[in-house]
């Protein structure tokens, strides 16, 4: 294929459309993402949080798959081999209830297919659409190794997980039992506690008091309930042993209102005397806690309810079918008829949620399977202990370990047809259990008398396997001896727990490593106003559309919930921009925008105009400094630079690229990815472009010249070191910057910049007054209206000998940076010139005919008024009981030196005014 570049640097405005697939083949056909197991680098290796096969590329991926792509293409010009492993994720609850509304939509009704057709539906599905998101992740520029890319029922991957469940259960940590799980009535599946979600503070809702009769009395005991729908499930009323209300009624039953049925009064610890009227209706079927009492009092069970929420068989005969809402209405109303409604009080009650559909689950009593949790969470705490996990920022830490101590049993099943089946079976008559990685022969030699689990095992199972599964466990690969652990995970705080914590766990309890040496959790991508992105809410931002335009992006996957209002309206004004000029910004500008925002916090806000006013802005001024460096480096012969030869400015610059490599490089290896940027950013926009570029355009007039020629070479390196340094953050407009350089290999290959000039803290604080010094000449030449192309002469007095020193080593400088036709130093204001003071030096400048001597006088009379007021600030502080007991000694000092400075300054300034004015 044609090699970059694909631009044309007469253009004045970089246009990223089209170069950046250009210059992603391009790196694909030069094998750069391949990793080599067979070299002796040092190892890097990283798995991708795998997206949903359903999934389309949004800001939190953009954001994530940004920070993981900086990382390997950093280390691998670090001179590592760099494993990125790509891939999808099943999603079972997710790609089932996708797949079922387009057949829906089509006619055909999912489950009368059967098993075996529904699921070559869903493949069919997901062969067509699935890897979308994988196409989406180069547009971002990922550098992952696609021959490495999995899916989490590909055949290795399904291997691994019935390896696993095998072990598991086979080491007694996987167990099948009747429990109360959490359920879903939407996508009728069990669920595990990470996956329900319970609003902070509650939702609005009622507690009502209800009497039951005691058998054979006119008394009743009071029960409150936020549940009333349940009532047909009660199996017993528990009062508190110690509790001297109910002492005498413990053994005598009462009547279940609205049945005819009797439950005994039990006494158990659990009821609280201080809670509502102390007496607790005891429901084991449809509560966790109810459960156990019922365990341990060996009461009855009984469910209420099917598996979509609507009342079950045992619920009374004239209720089957009806909703549970719409039953605790009825129950509500007929209790009042009766008489056994004692009150009703409104009140916040915690509601959980089915995290995916958002329904209110219902705990039901069900046959699941189960995982240990606590044996699997001590091992990953005893390495957590040993330092084999940094986890950043690090206030996660304590998060990640709170969970692990406290963790409960994980329900791993899910009553769906999607996902990997549960290899058990069943012996029909006996019950028997038979758990293994194929078909047991059992099973083979007497197929009529067994059946297998119909469930499948929860997606983050086989999620939880991935660091490994995915390079080859349970085989003795060469990927997992070379590439495992992984070097870093960087994910989202939000699946800590349903992700994370499991794969340490697992990592741990199967290969005794933790799958990874560092994890990274970035912050959540939030809107302008701070709200969390989403689909429902209709605030989310297409990466897509940024990077490419919404003129391009108009692919909509045939299988896609309807967009809410909100969503519609937000890409119908994205549309709207785009027609407006709102031109796309290209996936640099994305990266640099997000990055630059992804600090330490937790939360990244973001607005359509940020990638104008951070990213396209960013890659704009490259372009065009890029543009004025390159027709320099084009246009002569350059040669070694020579410390020796190298003048103030050109020490200067050196000794700052030194710290941006150093710096930007840091800030990479500490996930301090907005650091890095701002580095980059002061270096080679205030330092290159707005000072030392500014300094070097002089040298030009004769290319040939020895000066043009130190300069030009001087240029080269900070231009091509910079390039190397940003190349990892903005990876498109670095290589075709490169390219049109003239390099023939990309630079996606080169090594990251050695610092060959060390940074000299003499030289730099030289230069910086250098720079203040020309930044007053040129304020005063802004103030009266002058050219900053006129040269003009210029006289500089030294107010100490330090000041003397450093002024005459820096003549030259300071005559090439301010345009100056001479600088002289004297000891006396020269007659007609005017002055300017400033820290340790008087600046006099020959202005004679060029300035209005009034007007002059007037500047220094607004000097002094600036200077007054910044003295009485100071003056106030040092007037501040409270400053002067608790600051530093040194600190007070520093401030006294400070007024006594500006107090100096004034009486110089008055000086020079009376001496203009007489």
């Amino acid at each position: 294929m044609k090699k970059p570049p694909y631009s044309n640097l007469e253009d004045k405005h970089y246009s990223p459309i089209n170069i950046e697939d250009n210059i992603y083949e391009y790196w694909l056909s030069q094998a750069a993402f391949k990793p080599n197991p067979d070299s002796d680098k040092p190892r890097f290796s990283v798995v991708i949080p795998p997206p949903n096969v359903t999934g389309r590329l949004h800001m939190g991926h953009a954001l994530n798959n940004s920070v993981q792509d900086t990382l390997c293409r950093y280390k691998r010009m670090k001179g590592f081999d760099v494993l990125w492993v790509p891939g999808t994720d099943h999603a079972g609850i997710s790609t089932q209830s996708v797949v079922k509304k387009h057949l829906d939509a089509e006619g055909i009704d999912f489950y009368s297919l059967g098993r075996e057709a529904a699921v070559n539906k869903i493949w069919e599905w997901k062969n067509s659409y699935g890897d979308q998101i994988l196409g989406q992740l180069k547009k971002l520029g990922c550098s992952c190794s696609w021959d490495h890319v999995r899916f989490t029922m590909d055949e290795g991957l399904s291997s691994a997980v019935k390896v696993a469940f095998k072990k598991l259960y086979d080491d007694g940590l996987i167990y099948r039992g009747k429990y109360i799980v959490n359920w879903c009535p939407v996508d009728k599946t069990a669920l595990s506690d990470d996956e329900v979600t319970t609003k902070e503070g509650g939702e609005p809702g009622f507690i009502w008091q209800i009497k039951y009769k005691i058998e054979n009395t006119n008394e009743y005991l009071t029960v409150a309930t936020t549940r009333p729908e349940t009532i047909p499930g009660d199996t017993a009323i528990a009062v508190n042993p110690e509790d001297p209300r109910y002492k005498k009624l413990i053994g005598l039953n009462v009547h279940v209102p609205l049945t005819d049925r009797l439950i005994p009064i039990i006494a158990d610890d659990y009821a609280d005397k201080e809670f509502g009227t102390g007496c607790l209706k005891v429901t084991p079927a449809h509560d966790p806690n109810d459960f156990q009492i019922g365990v341990r009092h060996n009461l009855p069970q009984i469910n209420v309810m099917n598996e979509d929420g609507t009342m079950g068989d045992q619920a009374p005969a004239q209720y089957h079918g009806i909703d549970r809402f719409k039953f605790r209405e009825i129950i509500v109303e007929e209790l009042k008829n009766l008489n056994l409604l004692h009150s009703v009080e409104e009140r916040m009650t915690p509601v959980g949620r089915a995290q995916r559909s958002g329904a209110v689950i219902e705990y039901r009593l069900s046959d699941q399977w189960f995982v240990q949790m606590k044996p699997l969470a001590k091992k990953a705490l005893l390495k957590l202990d040993q330092g084999d996990l940094n986890i950043f920022p690090e206030r996660w830490d304590s998060v990640f370990r709170h969970w692990l101590e406290n963790t409960r049993d994980w329900c791993i099943s899910r009553q769906i047809w999607w996902g990997h089946q549960i290899p058990a079976w069943y012996n029909k008559t006996t019950n028997e259990i038979l758990v293994d990685i194929d078909t047991p022969e059992e099973v083979k030699n007497n197929p009529d008398s067994w059946v297998q689990d119909e469930d499948v095992l929860d997606t983050w199972f086989s999620s939880a396997l991935w660091p490994y599964s995915t390079m080859g466990w349970p085989e003795d690969t060469i990927d997992l001896r070379t590439y495992y652990p992984t070097s870093v995970l960087s994910t989202a705080k939000d699946i800590i727990y349903f992700w994370v914590a499991r794969m340490v766990m697992t990592g741990v309890n199967f290969l005794d490593k933790v799958p990874f040496k560092e994890v990274y959790f970035h912050p959540v991508v939030c809107d302008h106003k701070g709200e969390t992105m989403s689909k429902s809410k209709g605030n989310g931002i297409d990466p897509l559309h940024i990077i490419e335009g919404a003129d391009v992006v108009t692919l909509e996957r045939p299988i896609r919930d309807a967009r809410p209002p909100q969503m519609e309206t937000m890409l119908q004004e994205l549309h709207k921009n785009y027609a407006e000029g709102f031109s796309a910004v290209g996936a640099d500008a994305l990266r640099v925008t997000l990055l630059s925002l992804n600090s330490q916090s937790q939360q990244v806000q973001l607005s359509l105009k940020k990638f104008d006013e951070v990213g396209k802005k960013f890659t704009d001024k490259l372009w065009n400094a890029s543009r004025f460096v390159l027709s320099k480096l084009t246009s002569g012969e350059t040669k070694e630079i020579n410390e020796e030869n190298l003048s103030l400015e050109d020490k200067w610059i050196l000794g700052r690229l030194a710290n941006t490599i150093e710096g930007v490089g840091a800030a990479i290896e500490s996930y301090k990815f907005h650091e890095g940027i701002a580095c980059f950013m002061s270096f080679f926009w205030d330092d290159f472009c707005d000072w030392y570029l500014e300094l070097t355009k002089s040298s030009f007039k004769d290319a040939t010249s020895n000066e043009a020629i130190l300069k030009r070479s001087i240029l080269k390196k900070i231009f091509f070191d910079s390039l190397k340094i940003l190349h990892p953050i903005a990876p498109f407009i670095t290589e075709e910057l490169w390219a049109h350089a003239g390099h023939a290999n990309p630079l996606c290959k080169e090594a990251y910049p050695e610092i060959s000039f060390k940074f000299n803290k003499e030289t730099d604080e030289q230069f910086l007054v250098v720079r203040e010094i020309v930044r007053t000449l040129r304020n005063v030449r802004a103030d009266l209206g002058m050219s900053a192309h006129k040269a003009i002469t210029v006289a500089i007095k030294p107010l100490n000998e330090e000041a003397k020193s450093l002024i005459n080593q820096s003549i030259e400088s300071v005559i090439r940076a301010a345009n100056l036709i001479s600088l002289s130093t004297v000891t006396e204001r020269p007659s007609s010139f005017i002055s300017s003071v400033m820290p340790n030096f008087e600046l006099y400048l020959d202005l004679t005919g060029a300035i209005d001597i009034n007007a002059e006088i007037e500047r220094n009379k607004k000097q002094i008024q600036k200077l007054e007021k910044e003295g009485s600030s100071i003056s106030a502080k040092l007037n501040n009981e409270n400053f002067i007991k608790k600051a530093p000694s040194e600190v007070i000092e520093e401030t006294k030196n400070n007024l006594l400075g500006i107090e100096s300054q004034i009486n110089r300034i008055n000086q020079v005014i009376k001496e203009l004015s007489s």
